[in-house]
């Protein structure tokens, strides 16, 4: 084939147009991890905090297992160590319930954070651990 041909071949294609990733391409793809990297920026302290309230009360059944301290005493310990930790937890949050055998520690929390505009996250954390009397 001559060389005045070599431009009209079937099958060959502009290799030059079919490079890559376009612009808009890389600017969808560049939104779409933007919008989750935001989200999960928003989620993570929620996270952690959720995190260390387990904790608090993983320690607060494992201190009390053999102790006989009422509601009171339970209420005291949960405000010094949520203090410790650098929660604020509402006081209608946590309920305390006497039990058959145990007194039953409830919190339950809710939590919202601001995604954009009108967009919210709502994160949900409902735990109860039994303390024997």
């Amino acid at each position: 084939m001559g060389p005045h041909r070599q431009q009209y071949q079937l099958g060959r294609k502009n290799e030059r147009s079919q490079r890559g990733v376009t612009v808009i391409g890389f600017l969808i793809l560049a939104t779409l991890i933007g919008i989750v990297g935001l989200g999960a920026l928003k989620l993570v302290p929620i996270y952690l905090n959720n995190m260390r309230l387990n904790t608090i009360l993983d320690d607060i059944e494992r201190d009390y297992q053999s102790s006989g301290r009422g509601p009171t005493d339970i209420r005291l310990d949960l405000n010094s160590r949520f203090a410790v930790e650098g929660l604020r937890i509402p006081r209608e949050a946590i309920t305390i319930n006497q039990g058959r055998n145990a007194y039953q520690l409830r919190v339950q929390l809710e939590n919202r954070e601001l995604f954009m505009a009108d967009i919210y996250f709502l994160v949900m954390y409902d735990r109860q651990v039994d303390i024997p009397r």
